[in-house]
């Protein structure tokens, strides 16, 4: 079993025992004393939004860090059977008492959606709320006036069309978006395209975790529980969004029903080793521990029984997506050439989607025909 031990004091993560991972939350570690860290910029954006913070909804932020580093830090090629890895995390909140009553929930959370045994051990001094950026400041501020609903926005094409059927609906969401490196332009490219076509009633929140080993180690990429750190973002800023509206707040996470459930197609493709980043049941879990912590949203995916191809087809703007389609990305692993593989699952629903939608107007791909990924021998599992 891996120990993680994390704490937004530098200084309580010296001297630990040998063999466990020091981590600092929310602040730069250490590459001397091989201090790891995530969340350095995350506070900042969080003030952004101009409204402090419960504890509840601070404490799952910091949760979701916590998971976030333990699932980039702590390779799974190093445990018996290549994937299943063994968590002990101590995690200081600012109201561990509460998520201590939920813990075995939030643990079998995390065994469904990542695949790993997982053990918390929270404690007192967790990282405060910060104070929020006042309106009359220098810093840009989100704007969360006349916004009614928040919308995960990832760039994807799902995101894109959740985003545009809100807008023409009438509603007026925050896109809240988690800006991995290279992500950050193809949703920024997605924006523009909103703003041209004259959709004013919406803002944007974005962060990013940025986990770093600060020990010359190499990064897992799987990354089994990032949907865990983008709803994380969605609640602070539902939350954010609640206080000044003063009405509930609805989540709405935009995935067809096909992905969301991404059932295995293969004998390789059981358990985790498919993604359950949006899977119903994660979802419904989710739903129930907020309920028992008092974070009180609502997570929606409207498109649950419907599949990509109807998505795009019925989309309520069709002919503004059909400009915004070359700069969303479904691929699952395209940041390592820069460009969408065209043979990966999720690259061979979206390509078999446009076609049912009758759109041509796609994105290159690495095999834009087929046909080549059939003599390669290490590319043609998914296309089986």
């Amino acid at each position: 079993m891996t120990q993680l031990v994390f704490h937004h004091d530098i200084e309580q993560l010296k001297n630990l025992p040998n063999g466990a991972i020091p981590v600092r939350l929310y602040g730069m570690g250490d590459k001397h004393l091989q201090i790891a860290h995530i969340g350095n910029k995350v506070l900042d954006s969080v003030r952004r939004l101009g409204v402090g913070l419960n504890n509840q909804v601070m404490d799952f932020l910091t949760i979701a860090m916590a998971v976030t580093a333990a699932d980039t830090f702590v390779l799974r090629k190093d445990t018996a059977n290549g994937w299943c890895r063994s968590f002990s995390i101590t995690l200081p909140l600012c109201q561990p008492d509460i998520w201590h009553t939920n813990k075995a929930h939030l643990e079998q959370i995390l065994h469904f959606l990542s695949g790993d045994i997982w053990q918390f051990n929270f404690q007192a001094d967790g990282k405060l709320p910060p104070q929020p950026y006042t309106p009359n400041g220098r810093t840009n501020l989100v704007d969360l006036r006349n916004k009614d609903c928040v919308c995960l926005f990832s760039g994807g094409l799902d995101s894109a069309i959740g985003a545009i059927d809100l807008l023409e609906q009438g509603y007026s969401p925050v896109l809240v978006s988690h800006s991995y490196k290279g992500d950050k332009s193809r949703q920024q490219a997605i924006i523009q395209q909103l703003n041209q076509n004259r959709y004013a009633n919406f803002s944007q929140f974005n962060a990013i975790a940025q986990p770093h080993l600060n020990n010359g180690g190499t990064a897992e990429i799987t990354m089994r529980t990032r949907s865990l750190n983008f709803l994380a973002f969605a609640v602070v800023s539902a939350y954010a969004l609640q206080e000044v509206i003063q009405k509930e707040i609805d989540i709405f996470v935009p995935e067809n029903g096909v992905i969301s459930i991404n059932a295995p197609l293969t004998s390789l493709r059981v358990g985790t080793l498919s993604t359950r980043t949006t899977h119903p049941y994660f979802i419904q879990e989710i739903q129930k521990l907020f309920t028992a912590v008092n974070i009180p949203f609502t997570l929606k995916n409207p498109y649950q029984f419907k599949t990509k191809g109807q998505m795009i087809a019925e989309c309520k703007n069709l002919p503004l997506l059909r400009q915004i389609i070359p700069d969303t990305v479904s691929c699952s692993h395209w940041k390592r050439k820069n460009q969408q593989c065209g043979v990966c699952v999720p690259c061979l629903i979206r390509r078999a989607s446009l076609h049912y939608a009758g759109v041509t107007n796609d994105a290159q791909y690495e095999f834009n025909d087929i046909r080549q990924i059939l003599i390669n021998q290490d590319r043609k599992d998914d296309l089986f």
